[in-house]
């Protein structure tokens, strides 16, 4: 193995090298203190590894993990991202701001509203109250004549505007309630922190985390926020059957090596029992899954 995972396909950048050594961190999947890189060699195998360039790595991680997080009930996402110091922000930057949702995707995961003194009973305590996700009306919950009009500060409300922003309501006298917002943003490679203060995962160019393949294990965590450490397992498998059944719907129609499709297909299978089981785990540890009574 060279100093870059790209391989044969050459669809990766040709920044970094793989951090492919038996001596690499400490691990806390105990995978002998490999990097998350060496764990998709390993079970891909040398020869189908090699057919992936980081481009391909970094959207195949980065698509598992939108894939297993989905899985997972807001709470519990909430609870796993309190190592990440951008996992909630003041409504005051976000009120009516474009572009928060859209400029990364971001999964919202609690809204909360603080009531203010002449909300409050003798105005002498402020409390937060869990908001509701209410759709977008064109601004029908503010409008005093409407029967979708939201005024209760202790059921209070929110929803995203046209122009990407938070709303939270009903509206205090300054227009501008006090809350929070907590959420996650999705892991992308090659931004970051540096790059947009509503990032959740650190993944931008000055910390040299801006391919998968130069992520170690001791900073696997910064790829993992929000996800518990026993459903990176499931990450990881889903990313490889990404990567393996990638491969076979592009290039199976053309002159392969046929020794080659033969064994990717049976990987597939194989990925397909092994990431089934390990989602099956995650959705009903972490998430709304029921077990099978057979009824």
């Amino acid at each position: 193995m060279g100093d870059t995972n790209r391989g044969q396909l050459d669809l990766g950048s040709d920044t970094g090298n793989s951090p492919i050594k038996d001596d690499i961190g400490t691990s806390d999947m105990n995978w002998g203190g490999k990097a998350p890189i060496s764990f998709i060699q390993f079970i891909l195998g040398d020869d189908i590894f090699n057919l992936f360039g980081d481009k391909m790595l970094n959207e195949a991680f980065e698509n598992a993990f939108i894939e297993v997080s989905d899985l997972i009930v807001d709470d519990n996402i909430l609870e796993n991202l309190t190592e990440s110091s951008n996992w909630n922000t003041a409504v005051q930057a976000t009120y009516g701001g474009t572009n928060f949702i859209d400029n990364y995707p971001k999964r919202i995961l609690k809204v909360i509203r603080q009531n203010t003194t002449d909300e409050d009973s003798d105005g002498s305590e402020q409390y937060y109250y869990n908001a509701r996700k209410i759709p977008n009306l064109d601004s029908q919950a503010i409008n005093p004549h409407s029967i979708y009009y939201e005024n209760d500060p202790f059921n209070p409300a929110w929803f995203i505007s046209i122009t990407g922003g938070i709303y939270i309501i009903p509206r205090d006298s300054s227009a501008y309630p006090t809350g929070k917002v907590y959420y996650m943003s999705y892991p992308k490679f090659g931004v970051g922190i540096e790059i947009n203060s509503n990032q959740t995962h650190d993944l931008g160019q000055r910390l040299g985390l801006q391919n998968f393949s130069l992520v170690s294990s001791d900073t696997e965590d910064e790829i993992f926020f929000g996800v518990p450490i026993d459903a990176r397992k499931a990450v990881y498998y889903s990313m490889a059957l990404s990567l393996v059944d990638g491969y076979l719907s592009n290039f199976v129609q053309e002159d392969e090596d046929m020794e080659l499709i033969t064994l990717l297909k049976a990987q597939s299978e194989s990925f397909v029992f092994t990431k089934t089981t390990e989602m099956k785990k995650v959705g009903m540890k972490y998430g709304n899954f029921k077990e099978d009574t057979g009824k």
